[in-house]
């Protein structure tokens, strides 16, 4: 019972962190289309949209950064209890011989021995992804303003 709710909690914010990264992979190029449009189209609707269209963009960045860190904590949490399950209950008789101490003790072992193990996880990945895009759309916004201001010509 402990196993399968631990499991099923993982299962749920492992899918959902997945899926919330999709969704940004997804809706992140129509937006920043959106903003080129709007930019192009400055002279009959304005240069205001041109504008906050990138700052709008950057704040979507901001807000699925900040549901992709709570998600890992989640996930974070789960692993924690799965691994004290496999240490302690499921694979308590193959730990006495070192046989097989669990998937994510093994998991959690062998990704601390490695050098720069930072750099390959999902976390530090996926926060470079959107550390990416927030500077996009922020340059985006900075690049409407210097054409709003004159300062750069199209």
């Amino acid at each position: 019972m402990r196993f399968e709710l631990s499991w099923r909690y993982f299962d749920f914010h492992a899918r959902q962190r997945t899926q919330l990264f999709h969704f940004f992979a997804i809706l992140s190029p129509f937006i920043f289309g959106g903003c080129f449009y709007l930019i192009k189209e400055r002279g009959s609707i304005g240069v205001l949209p041109s504008i906050l269209a990138p700052c709008a963009g950057a704040l979507l960045v901001i807000v699925f950064f900040g549901l992709d860190r709570r998600n890992r904590q989640m996930i974070d949490v789960a692993e924690r209890a799965l691994m004290l399950l496999e240490q302690h209950l499921l694979f308590s008789s193959f730990r006495r011989l070192d046989l097989f101490p669990g998937p994510f003790t093994i998991e959690h072992r062998e990704n601390d021995r490695r050098l720069l193990k930072m750099l390959r996880g999902h976390t530090v990945l996926i926060a470079i992804v959107y550390l990416l895009a927030f500077c996009a759309f922020v340059a985006l916004a900075a690049y409407a303003y210097l054409i709003s201001k004159g300062a750069v010509l199209l």
